[in-house]
């Protein structure tokens, strides 16, 4: 029988199940779609727990007996004493994005080469940055925080923004790889879905006119013709971008919201602890009484919960890819 089990490293000191038994729960919060991945860690009042501050480094790691996976990496933001516990609760790399306000001018760029730029400013480290659009003018000011800035330029795309289990921020669009099946019957325990029906067939996007329609090298050039960019059929979903500046972008840009639109199934599933299905990977689920529920799904959202009532589970929240 494999039995739970951690390492979770604050600082210097590192508290796994064989050297003390100082951790009472361990909880862990990631995803896509809220800014930061967080972690919440409940001690016994001991003199080591007594030790740890505001800006230690952290690292959790989860898992059966010796075999543990990275979950998370990040800061101590908060320590908590209470009456005969300590609470510790920390943050990932995204909130420097979040605190970092600054005012750019960007030339003849890509989104990628964009958000490359600003994590490198407030010190974050990327993993994989693709290119995305490219943008003849674009610039950054200080009424949006950075994360803004870059949650902007991932939706014109149609990517996603999230940081990897090793602190790394990620930019790019979705692909069908590290694939988990999940099958009714065997790894689920429970399953709920919520479908959303858009009420618009096809988006619309107008760039800022007049400009050109030869393509972004030339969007300087002056024009009659509006620039837009259009993508399915149907009722429309009218969008006004002035950061967009000749048809081919709009265009991508239309395409990108429609397929957003379009991945309107979401389910959460509740397992047995699952340490290896990390944010951006694809969950195949199998064999669900209710049809609809199977597939494949991108994860965008991971809770691990660590603890002796409840033992070790994950929550993972997942988006149809089409």
């Amino acid at each position: 029988m494999l039995h739970p089990a951690y390492k979770l490293q604050i600082a210097s000191d590192t508290l796994d199940p064989s050297t003390s038994d100082d951790v009472v729960s361990i909880y862990v919060n990631l995803s896509m779609d809220i800014p930061v991945d967080s972690f919440e860690v409940i001690l016994r009042m001991s003199d080591k727990s007594l030790k740890f501050k505001q800006d230690d480094d952290v690292s959790i790691s989860l898992g059966y007996d010796q075999e543990l996976i990275d979950v998370f990496k990040g800061k101590v933001d908060v320590v908590k004493p209470e009456v005969s516990k300590i609470r510790v609760t920390g943050l990932n790399s995204i909130w420097k994005l979040i605190n970092q306000r600054t005012n750019r001018l960007y030339e003849k760029q890509s989104a990628g080469k964009i958000v490359s730029d600003l994590a490198k400013a407030s010190g974050v480290a990327t993993g994989e940055i693709t290119d995305g659009i490219n943008l003849p003018s674009y610039v950054i000011d200080d009424n949006k925080n950075a994360y803004e800035h870059i949650r902007e330029l991932a939706e014109r795309c149609g990517f996603d923004i999230y940081v990897t289990s090793d602190n790394k921020l990620i930019f790019k669009k979705y692909s069908r790889e590290n694939v988990h099946t999940f099958e009714y019957g065997k790894n689920i325990v429970s399953a709920d879905g919520y479908c959303y029906k858009s009420e618009f067939g096809s988006v619309k996007v107008f760039g800022e006119s007049p400009s050109s329609t030869k393509g972004s090298d030339t969007w300087h050039w002056l024009t009659k013709k509006e620039v837009e960019g259009v993508a399915g059929s149907g009722p429309t979903l009218m969008i006004t971008d002035p950061v967009l500046r000749d048809k081919d972008t709009a265009e991508k840009v239309a395409k990108a919201k429609l397929n957003t639109l379009n991945r309107n199934l979401l389910v959460n599933i509740e397992t047995i602890g699952k340490p290896e299905v990390k944010i951006g990977d694809t969950l195949e689920i199998k064999s669900m009484p209710d049809s609809n529920l199977n597939g494949d799904f991108q994860v965008r959202s991971v809770e691990h919960i660590f603890n002796k009532s409840e033992g070790f589970k994950s929550i993972i929240g997942c988006r149809s890819v089409r």
